[in-house]
């Protein structure tokens, strides 16, 4: 586990404020989550960061052992992040927004949305919403980590939305040791974790829709991806 809470930053960081990580609240594959009254911070950083921003997000990528999680009362003189800040308003303003434009929207419940397969290959696997959801998958952030399951048993992971076409795809990565199954699926949504909180909403999971549980596990489309 990277996180120790006999480490202490270098001394360009001391004027900052000691270092003092803590446990995180959780982890989800391997990655730490905030819990309430935690922030990122790095190693020899000058900010902390309450969301999981691009900053967060690249050190995570290039040398994790610098993400720290500590108290918010333990930041000392380091200075909140600007992206943070904007992403969370930007979060803060559609959830408003949307509350004003639907009030007792399904936001008050777990959204599902209906997919259907357009494509399989080399493990990647394409599913296809319709346009209808397009605004909705618009407002939908891709954590990382958000799995495909199936059978109650993880058989991929979700690798992104692209929102942009007029029915919107969910692109994901099977397991290489999971068979593919064909027919009707569904993608749960939620709120984000606060770690990236970008959008109103979060893909929770993707996973055969209920009418397609006992359908052929082989498929019937084509190893490329349709039209």
């Amino acid at each position: 586990m990277y996180l120790k809470a006999s480490n202490t930053g270098r001394a360009g960081a001391k004027d900052l404020g000691g270092l003092k990580p803590v446990e995180p609240v959780a982890w989800q594959e391997g990655v730490p989550l905030l819990g309430e009254d935690q922030v990122y911070v790095m190693k020899n950083g000058q900010e902390y960061h309450p969301a999981w921003c691009h900053i967060v997000s690249d050190k995570w990528s290039c040398a994790p052992r610098g993400l720290r999680v500590t108290l918010l009362v333990d930041v000392g003189k380091r200075t909140r992040c600007q992206e943070c800040e904007r992403l969370l308003s930007t979060v803060a303003e559609s959830i408003t927004k949307n509350d004003e434009t639907h009030p007792g929207s399904m936001r008050q419940t777990n959204p599902v949305i209906p997919l259907r397969v357009v494509g399989v290959s080399h493990g990647i696997l394409f599913l296809a919403a319709g346009p209808k959801y397009q605004e909705l998958l618009k407002q939908t952030a891709v954590e990382p980590a958000t799995p495909l399951i199936v059978d109650g048993r993880r058989h991929g992971m979700l690798l992104r939305v692209d929102a942009s076409r007029d029915e919107p795809l969910l692109v994901l990565q099977m397991d290489p040791r999971a068979t593919f199954r064909n027919g009707a699926y569904q993608a749960r949504l939620r709120r984000p974790l606060q770690r990236s909180a970008t959008k109103p909403y979060a893909v929770d999971s993707v996973e055969p829709a209920p009418r397609a549980k006992h359908a052929a596990r082989h498929p019937a489309v084509t190893d490329d991806m349709g039209s």
